[in-house]
């Protein structure tokens, strides 16, 4: 009889704080155009590699093989229309290839882009969500081994141009 007491006075409390919710009001609006946002020419500001295996995830700012004085930065430029893509680069190794076609895991609530060109299909993690609006765009490329193993992260840094 007490258990039966206990658990109504419980299902009455946990009932008055339920009801002491405030009621949500007002629009959230349109949901954002996530595939429009990634559109646009975005400029490396930073490159990043990081160590997935090391306990502390060590991070080395590597800029300085990507981004010298007097030099322009890699550029990569996504077209919406076309779904293609390309790139132009004079320092620093180049991942992404010269040029070709692009996607997005999901239009509505994307998690990566997937760069596909004649040589090559390359998975990259979106470090942010790239609005219409969004002056940065993060990208992290995981480098695996052939048993599955994640050996490292490369981290871009892009700011719309």
């Amino acid at each position: 009889m007490k258990s039966v007491k206990l658990f109504l006075m419980i299902a009455l409390t946990a009932g008055l704080f339920a009801g002491c919710k405030p009621e949500t009001t007002g629009e959230l609006g349109e949901a954002s155009d996530k595939l429009q946002g990634m559109g646009g020419t975005w400029e490396l500001t930073n490159f990043i590699q990081q160590d997935p295996n090391n306990p502390v995830l060590e991070e080395r700012d590597l800029s300085e093989f990507y981004i010298l004085p007097g030099v322009e930065p890699m550029r990569i430029t996504l077209d919406v229309p076309t779904q293609t893509y390309t790139v132009t680069i004079t320092e620093g190794k180049n991942f992404f290839g010269t040029n070709g076609t692009w996607s997005l895991d999901d239009n509505l609530a994307p998690s990566s882009i997937t760069l596909m060109n004649s040589n090559d299909t390359l998975e990259l993690f979106l470090g942010n969500m790239v609005l219409p609006t969004t002056s940065n765009m993060g990208l992290q490329y995981h480098r695996v081994c052939s048993d599955g193993f994640k050996n490292v992260i490369y981290k871009f840094n892009f700011q719309r141009i």
